[in-house]
C-alpha cells in the first residue's frame, strides 16, 4: 500500500515548476530540534511531499516529525531500508513513472534519491511506526462500540411477531373458535386464514396492533382491531439491529480516534520539553 502523502509527493515532482526554489540556494540551516538540524533542503521536499507552499507549515510538520523521530528512536524503533525502498517503488508505479525520472526531477533541485529516501524514512516513522508503537496500548472494548452505536442513533429496535389477520365481517366466527391456549396456527387453521411472520420496529404496524404489540411482553398474545379488521399478534422475539457501519469498521474508527488523541499528548509534551529554535526566516 502507498502511504498517505506518497502520490501527492511525486505529483509535486512532476509539477516542480509550481514551487521551484532559486538554483543558487544554499542547502542550510532553517531550524533546530534538540540540535537536530531542519534544511533548506528538507523544505523542498516537505513542500512537494505535503502538497503545499506555505513553508511556516511545513517546518512545523517537520519540527513534529523531528520531535516523533527523536522519541521513537531513542526507544529502539528504526525503520528498515526495505520498506523505505518498497515506499519508493510503490510512488513509481503508482504515478506510472521510473526511479530515474523522479531522481531526474529532484536533481534538478540539487536533490538526490537518497534525499528522498531519508525523507520518506523519517516520515514513515513518524506515521505508520508512531501508530504501531501507540496502538499496542490502545484497546477499544464491545462496550465501547455499542455506546458508540447508540450515540450514533444507528440502533433499531425490532420485534419478530406472528400475526393473524381476520376481516371483521368474520368476528363472530372468529369469538366462536377463539380460545387463548390454542397455537396462532391452530386459530388460523380453524378460520381457514394463514399466519403471517413478520420482523417490525415500532410505528410500522397500524396504531391500535402498534401499540399492544410494543406493550406486551416477550411470549405474549395480543388483540387489536381498527374498523375494517381483528388483529391477534404473539411477541415472539425481540432484537437489535445496527444500521450503521460494521462492528470492526466501528472499532477501527475508534482505535484511530484515542491513538490520535494520544499522539496530539505526545507531541504537546515533546513540544513543551524540547528546544526548538527556528534559525531562518521563511516566507
Amino acid at each position: 500500500m502507498v502511504p498517505r502523502g506518497f502520490k501527492a509527493l511525486l505529483f509535486g515532482i512532476l509539477l516542480w515548476s509550481a514551487v521551484s526554489f532559486s538554483q543558487t540556494l544554499i542547502d542550510k540551516v532553517v531550524a533546530s530540534v534538540n540540535s537536530e538540524p531542519i534544511l533548506w533542503s528538507d523544505i523542498k521536499m516537505g513542500m512537494l511531499y505535503y502538497g503545499t507552499t506555505d513553508k511556516r507549515l511545513v517546518i512545523q510538520k517537520l519540527i513534529d516529525v523531528v520531535l516523533i523521530n527523536q522519541y521513537l528512536q531513542a526507544r529502539g524503533l528504526q525503520v528498515p531500508q526495505e520498506a523505505v525502498e518498497n515506499a519508493l517503488f510503490d510512488i513509481a508505479k503508482a504515478n506510472n513513472t521510473t526511479l530515474d525520472a523522479i531522481a531526474y526531477e529532484l536533481g534538478k533541485e540539487n536533490l538526490t534519491l537518497e534525499d528522498l529516501k531519508r525523507f520518506l524514512a523519517k516520515n514513515i516513522l513518524a506515521t505508520q511506526g508512531l501508530y504501531a508503537f501507540l496502538s499496542r496500548d490502545v484497546k477499544v472494548s464491545d462496550l465501547e462500540v455499542e455506546l458508540e452505536k447508540l450515540k450514533r442513533g444507528e440502533v433499531k429496535l425490532i420485534r419478530d411477531i406472528e400475526l393473524l389477520v381476520v376481516d371483521k365481517k368474520d368476528a363472530q366466527k372468529l369469538s366462536g373458535v377463539f380460545d387463548p391456549n390454542k397455537s396462532l396456527e391452530e386459530l388460523a387453521k380453524s378460520m381457514g386464514l394463514k399466519v403471517e411472520k413478520l420482523s417490525v420496529s415500532k410505528g410500522e404496524l397500524v396504531e391500535p396492533l402498534d401499540k399492544e404489540v410494543w406493550s406486551a411482553g416477550i411470549g405474549s398474545m395480543v388483540v387489536a382491531e381498527d374498523r375494517e379488521h381483528v388483529y391477534i399478534a404473539k411477541v415472539v422475539s425481540q432484537r437489535e439491529v445496527y444500521e450503521g457501519k460494521s462492528k470492526e469498521e466501528l472499532m477501527e474508527e475508534l482505535m484511530e480516534k484515542k491513538i490520535k488523541e494520544k499522539e496530539e499528548e505526545l507531541l504537546e509534551r515533546l513540544r513543551k520539553n524540547s528546544f526548538i529554535q527556528i534559525v531562518e526566516k521563511v516566507g
